[in-house]
């Protein structure tokens, strides 16, 4: 389990706070089988957050990514479709989702290593077979909504109706500003210093409050086409509701576009961490598995 000192009573309320607000986002289990997929489009639009805040939002045994020495991470909402393939073995008529996925870049102990993964707050799915599946079988917090898609060569665009309005969202993209070009907000050098933080990870993880348990899932991808988009709009209720309650200090950084992706997502168990030694972020614990 994640172990807190007598002395760490405020950030015992910082966790209870967090879980409060991700049990009523949605669950953590296992997946107990792998998931392929095929993306039409995704984008990312990336926010960079002081790495304490960000840290808040996180239990003792994860911990928020550095942005080279920038003292920052990011908080990230994915808006995309793509079409599932395959469960486990068995190929399957596609299955269509259109999705929105908030999440935190971060890093996460497995087998005495840390892995770099993204830690995911909430997702939203139109499909409700998927709802239903990872909504019980997933660390994704994923729930079924109505949505509403543009994609007609110009436009790209997604609006998340949730049963929760604190899971609403809208994002507009234009396919016509699509470039490797960095925009000036951003601290990365280039889109592949971008892609690389932001998406070149070893899998996804979430974190059981109820059971003390992590779960990390490793993610095939493929080579990645990535570039900035630098005509987009987000107007999302849980990044704005993020920012008020934790007082999050949000800087826009970018918006990353990609096309036509094949990945997986591999199984996963939930697993118990247990103190191994001290991280790179100073006072929260460094946990692997048993």
């Amino acid at each position: 389990m994640c172990i807190v000192t007598i002395g760490d009573i405020s950030m015992n309320q910082q966790v209870q706070h967090a879980r409060s607000l991700q049990e009523r986002l949605g669950r953590v289990f296992h997946q107990p089988l792998n998931v392929e997929s095929w993306t039409n489009k995704r984008i990312t639009v990336n926010y960079r957050v002081p790495l304490e805040q960000l840290n808040q939002l996180l239990p003792r045994c994860v911990s928020a990514e550095e942005i080279r020495d920038t003292g920052t991470g990011m908080l990230s909402m994915c808006a995309c479709d793509f079409s599932v393939t395959k469960f486990g073995p068995v190929p399957v008529p596609r299955i269509h989702t259109n999705e929105m996925l908030c999440r935190i870049s971060v890093t996460v102990p497995k087998n005495g290593q840390h892995r770099r993964a993204y830690y995911t707050l909430r997702s939203d799915t139109s499909s409700s077979v998927l709802g239903l599946c990872g909504g019980y079988f997933s660390h994704f917090r994923k729930a079924t909504s109505s949505f509403d898609r543009v994609d007609d060569g110009d436009t790209y665009a997604l609006q998340c109706r949730a049963d929760d309005s604190l899971c609403n969202a809208e994002l507009t993209a234009s396919m016509d500003e699509i470039s490797d070009n960095p925009p000036d907000t951003t601290v990365f050098e280039d889109v592949s210093e971008a892609t690389e933080f932001v998406l070149e990870l070893d899998g996804s993880c979430g974190f059981n409050f109820a059971q003390e348990k992590l779960s990390f899932q490793e993610i095939e991808y493929p080579d990645w086409d990535v570039s900035f988009c630098h005509e987009c709009s987000l107007d999302s209720s849980l990044v704005d509701h993020l920012a008020t309650a934790y007082d999050l200090d949000l800087t826009f950084d970018c918006t990353l576009y990609m096309a036509d992706v094949d990945q997986t997502w591999k199984r996963a168990w939930l697993y118990e961490p247990t103190d191994v030694n001290a991280n790179t972020t100073g006072d929260r614990a460094a946990l692997a598995d048993d």
